[in-house]
């Protein structure tokens, strides 16, 4: 009796330890991706532009533990971070102008859990 009983629990332990291990698997193969866009493409001097960035992690809803923070660069100087609007679907957005010309950047940092993602949109600002 006491061998099927220790051999029941290896059997259990096996299969708990079987299940952590696919758990962990699928949380590995999942990544962190983030797009980011503006609209237009085409950025002139003191028109609205806004930036779209797109945060996915698998099929998960993520928007409630991610952090998204956009960060300006004009010029080669970061001019600050900025927390964009959450419009749902994992989309975040930021309404903007530049009020002078030169090369800008625009990172979307994104962080969930370990993971820091950082898609970078450099463009000239003309008139």
């Amino acid at each position: 009796m006491r061998s099927i009983i220790f051999i029941l629990a290896i059997l259990l332990l096996i299969g708990c330890s079987d299940s952590g291990k696919k758990q962990h698997e699928l949380e590995q193969s999942k990544t962190l991706e983030v797009s980011l866009e503006s609209n237009p493409k085409k950025i002139m001097l003191n028109e609205a532009v806004t930036f779209t960035a797109e945060v996915k992690y698998g099929t998960d809803d993520i928007s409630k533990e991610a952090k998204v923070q956009f960060e300006i660069i004009e010029n080669g100087v970061s001019i600050g971070l900025v927390s964009p609007k959450h419009i749902g679907d994992g989309k975040y957005l930021l309404e903007t102008k530049f009020f002078e010309q030169g090369k800008k950047k625009v990172i979307a940092h994104v962080s969930y859990k370990t993971l820091h993602e950082m898609p970078v949109l450099s463009f000239q600002v003309s008139n």
